[in-house]
């Protein structure tokens, strides 16, 4: 026992060990709890409607920066409770909460000058004078203190491009060094068709689709149907039916016949087309939209498959020919499905009563929130998590090619491998810089992923932003610079030669694409597209720049008929991030510092974006 007790002390006394170990343990996990809270108040669901949440929330953070000011966490608490009090301001209009939220950033920058966060704070409190406050004299002030105290920090570009538009914040101060000239506007957008051609009541006559009449009487033997896959939420799915070879297709939607307990139908025959043995018939039961989906044999020469609808606004078939299958692609929206409609989709209040427990009430004009069951009204009226704006709150990025698939490659570097590390590198600024928006990856790791398996992960998922990031290739070696795509009609010979690169099919395929674009777009968010487009583009472009390493050509904004972007729900982009077949950018691409400072221009183009939805 006496051995024990010596022990015991031997151990509380050695330096850094005991006590002070199980202090600094007890930080950390107080700040991963408040951290959790942070992140459920920017999901969807309960948690965020009680203003007594982020208020608790708030405190958690505020009592690891007050008491432990040199712990690791402490400038992030400080960050995050910045985030907290202007969310708060957005539901409230209470100006108090903008100037805590102003006090808690200014105390970062303050305190903790070194830290990777810092400018970001600084920038924010130059966003709530400019936008909130309505003090462009202010807001100049302290963006120049972010080029001042920042230089070489992320926003340090933002903010001189801020200075600009607002004018220096006095004659005496210096003025912001200029920035690049931007590229030539992007083409006109070409307006999409009515929405009208894409409704089930038009589809109720069979339609046809792939091989012509003629082709399919030349057509000497059958086509095995190799596999089919989906994807599904509440209100959105597609169908993609693997094929070894091209196939003649009709498809009809059958109408209700509630008589007969039957909903609305669907179904799609491939002719002179067999399965193989054992081929599972069922393919989805109750996902989503679908509630089931069966495929047979319906005789010798056709092979049938049957949808069960829940609900359907539109539908979208087509097909699409790559190197190794066939795929007829079925998009199917839901009548309740808003994501799509053409701009800013509006801010809805969530389905489920808010608060049902007593919560501290917030001053409001839009009305409080209580313990009550809500009223009609209530319901109606604008609520903590529609007034937080949060109309980006999850990023999918996409790297293009992987695992059998290398895209493009010289000089002993691989598409696949360096789009990968520029993702992840991307992943990791946004999660640092803004916590409160998630970010998924269609891949994480050496990986095949199908074109259209990565639309349908973003529209699952119920992504709000869509960035596919790639690198390009020329035969002239000479060739440079960074181009940023959204999807739409082209006659551009060169972008026709990417699409049909990046698409691994023919240019006579793509002429093909490009045909059934004008139903296949209608409600593709172009204008948001076109938007995030531009500003990815200067962000990357300005970054690269402003490292002083090269003089990066900027190629532009530029649309094509990506088979990658096509289907998505909102908008989407394709950048290509430089070529990989120029000896200067292929030597710039293979430093990770390079790809760092590619990865933050993207991300100021992101913020870009975010800040102005």
């Amino acid at each position: 026992m006496r051995v024990f007790w010596v022990a015991f002390l031997l151990f509380l006394l050695a330096p850094g060990l005991g006590l002070a170990e199980l202090r600094a343990d007890s930080v950390e996990r107080d700040y991963q709890r408040a951290a959790q809270d942070f992140y459920r108040l920017y999901r969807p669901g309960p948690f965020r409607e009680r203003a007594d949440n982020f208020l608790k929330t708030i405190a958690k953070f505020e009592a690891i920066a007050a008491d432990h000011p040199g712990h690791k966490h402490a400038p992030q608490a400080l960050y995050n409770n910045g985030k907290l009090y202007h969310s708060l301001y957005k539901w409230s209009h209470n100006d108090r909460y903008l100037d805590q939220a102003i006090q808690a950033y200014r105390k970062l920058v303050i305190s903790y000058p070194q830290e990777k966060i810092a400018d970001d704070a600084q920038f924010e409190i130059g966003l709530i004078f400019e936008e909130y406050k309505d003090q462009p004299s202010q807001a100049s002030v302290e963006y120049q203190k972010v080029i001042d105290l920042f230089p070489k920090g992320d926003f340090a570009p933002i903010a001189r491009k801020k200075l600009e538009q607002l004018g220096p914040p006095t004659q005496d101060l210096r003025l912001a060094a200029p920035s690049p000239q931007p590229p030539a506007n992007p083409p006109p957008v070409v307006p999409p068709p009515p929405a009208s051609a894409l409704r089930p009541g038009d589809l109720t006559q069979a339609r046809y689709g792939g091989l012509s009449e003629k082709e399919e009487q030349q057509k000497k033997k059958k086509s095995l149907v190799a596999n089919v896959e989906y994807w599904s939420n509440s209100d959105w799915s597609r169908l993609v039916i693997n094929v070894a070879d091209p196939v003649r297709f009709k498809y009809q939607v059958l109408k209700e016949d509630k008589a007969q307990g039957k909903g609305r139908r669907m179904y799609l025959d491939l002719d002179k087309s067999f399965l193989p043995r054992k081929f599972k018939d069922r393919i989805a039961a109750e996902d989503g939209l679908i509630k089931q989906a069966r495929i047979a044999q319906f005789d010798k020469d056709t092979v049938r498959v049957v949808l069960d609808l829940a609900s359907l606004d539109r539908i979208r078939v087509y097909p699409f020919e790559s190197p190794d299958q066939y795929k007829i692609i079925v998009d199917i929206l839901g009548s309740e499905a808003i994501a799509d409609s053409p701009g800013p989709a509006a801010e809805t209040a969530p389905a489920t009563p808010v608060a049902t427990a007593p919560a501290p009430a917030l001053p409001a004009k839009n009305g409080p929130l209580n313990g009550t069951a809500p009223s009609k009204a209530d319901v109606e009226a604008t609520t903590l998590s529609r007034a937080l704006g949060l109309k980006v709150s999850r990023v999918i990025l996409d790297p293009g090619h992987g695992g059998r698939d290398p895209g493009a490659m010289a000089f002993g570097l691989k598409e696949k491998d360096l789009v990968l590390e520029l993702a992840l590198e991307l992943r990791k600024i946004l999660q640092q810089k803004n916590p409160e928006v998630e970010v998924m990856m269609t891949r994480e790791t050496d990986k095949f992923i199908p074109l259209e398996a990565r639309t349908a992960f973003a529209n699952k998922n119920q992504g709000d932003i869509f960035v596919s990031i790639h690198l390009n290739a020329h035969r002239k070696s000479s060739v440079s610079g960074i181009e940023t795509y959204y999807l739409n009609l082209t006659t551009d010979a060169y972008a026709l030669s990417l699409a049909a690169k990046e698409n691994q099919t023919s240019l006579k395929s793509i002429r093909h694409l490009q045909g059934l674009l004008h139903d296949l777009m209608t409600h593709s968010k172009i204008q948001e597209s076109t938007q995030l487009a531009k500003l990815i583009q200067d962000g990357a472009v300005n970054q690269a720049r402003s490292s002083n390493r090269i003089q990066l050509r900027s190629l532009g904004v530029k649309q094509a008929p990506f088979f990658v972007l096509l289907g998505a729900r909102m908008p989407s982009i394709l950048v290509e991030a430089g070529f990989i077949t120029n000896k200067t950018e292929n030597d710039l691409l293979r430093d990770p510092k390079y790809r760092k400072i590619l990865a933050l221009g993207i991300y100021q183009g992101l913020f870009s974006y975010m800040d102005r939805t």
